[in-house]
């Protein structure tokens, strides 16, 4: 059975995520994107709009964590206008660590992402983490 095309498609967000590949990241993401992430006191939280709001936080990620934060995709699942990655964040930051189940619910249209919401498992960890 094949994959789904947005599947296949976040797969390939996820990829360019781990390398760091801005220009697979760029056109994946609408230019009027939105990437929704949880919490109150978190540096992280809130929405990012647009590719310098995405680019920002994902920027912002990095420099929080000094370079250390890394993804390990474990699935993927998705339909003509959704997918769902669950995946695991891991990083350092100010002699804590962050080891967390995750779970991104994408928009898709004509193969974009235009919207992610990002669903964390232990939200206060998360928010502490990145306050």
């Amino acid at each position: 059975m094949t994959e789904h095309p947005n599947a296949i498609r976040i797969r390939g967000l996820f990829a360019a995520f781990q390398t760091r590949d801005l220009d697979a990241i760029r056109s994946a993401l609408s230019e009027t994107a939105v990437w929704h992430f949880p919490g109150r006191t978190g540096k992280l939280a809130g929405a990012h709009s647009g590719h310098v709001g995405i680019f920002g936080f994902l920027a912002r990620v990095g420099e929080l964590t000094g370079g250390s934060f890394e993804l390990e995709l474990e699935s993927v699942i998705a339909n003509d206008d959704y997918g769902v990655a669950f995946f695991r964040g891991r990083g350092r930051r100010g002699g804590r660590e962050l080891d967390n189940p995750t779970c991104l619910k994408i928009r898709l249209q004509d193969g974009r992402a235009t919207e992610i919401w990002e669903f964390v498992w232990d939200l206060y960890a998360v928010d502490e983490f990145w306050a």
